[in-house]
């Protein structure tokens, strides 16, 4: 099972676990990385970098961490852009389409803090659960991740 991060996994993870008090939960997610089992797309690593701390280095030091953009990926990209055109505005949810057209294309689930919207949600309020719904992508949260690598600490 893999899993593809979303960028508000990443700032909490700095902001909420620092590694120097939690150093093993970093070193975990490190291990998932560099056996294949957690990623982030390029475009959660270009929402990391305005964040403008050491987190955008040291996501961008792992190897295999950051996945590149597929063209099945743009297509999905595309297709969640016509379907919901306000979705993405600016910078605001900039990186979910491509969240989860990687985690589509991958067949990995996708670890997120956002929570699902109710029906009949303007597009420009629409969450990541709700749209990766239409695509039958999973979702959860930081928690249950942390749960099914076994995790302890």
């Amino acid at each position: 099972m893999t899993f593809t991060l979303d960028t508000n996994i990443l700032v909490n993870l700095n902001r909420l676990y620092p590694r120097d008090i939690f150093p093993a939960l970093w070193d975990s997610i490190e291990a998932s990385v560099a056996a294949g089992g957690s990623c982030i797309c390029e475009a959660v690593l270009k929402e990391v970098e305005r964040g403008g701390d050491d987190l955008h280095s040291w996501a961008k030091s792992l190897p295999g961490f950051v996945c590149s953009v597929t063209d099945a990926e743009m297509i999905t990209v595309a297709e969640i852009a016509v379907v919901h055109s306000a979705w993405v505005q600016g910078q605001i949810n900039e990186a979910d389409p491509f969240v989860i057209a990687h985690a589509k294309n991958e067949a990995s689930i996708i670890v997120s803090e956002e929570n699902r919207k109710g029906a009949g949600t303007e597009d420009r309020n629409q969450k990541i659960p709700n749209i990766a719904d239409e695509h039958s992508v999973p979702v959860l949260k930081f928690f249950e991740y942390v749960r099914r690598n076994g995790w302890t600490f």
